[in-house]
């Protein structure tokens, strides 16, 4: 079931370790959407930033703040 809306951060966090989607929005790094191992969420000032492996990319990280994610659905 997909995340939408106002993502609450302890949803996101529960992502942690697994694969997910995450539709962005068009200004974000990864744009339109990426696909892969959520490695871990930083509580940043303004807000939750996750960091995620993404699929084909191994050993790659991108990091997208809260405001930025769209939707997130468990792969």
């Amino acid at each position: 079931m997909p995340i939408e809306g106002k993502l609450i951060t302890d949803d996101i966090r529960g992502l942690k370790g697994k694969i997910a989607t995450f539709q962005l929005l068009p200004d974000a790094p990864g744009a339109p959407s990426v696909t892969g191992r959520v490695l871990g969420t930083i509580e940043a000032a303004d807000g939750l930033v996750v960091t995620v492996e993404p699929n084909g990319a191994p050993g790659k990280r991108l990091t997208m703040h809260q405001h930025h994610i769209v939707s997130a659905t468990p792969a």
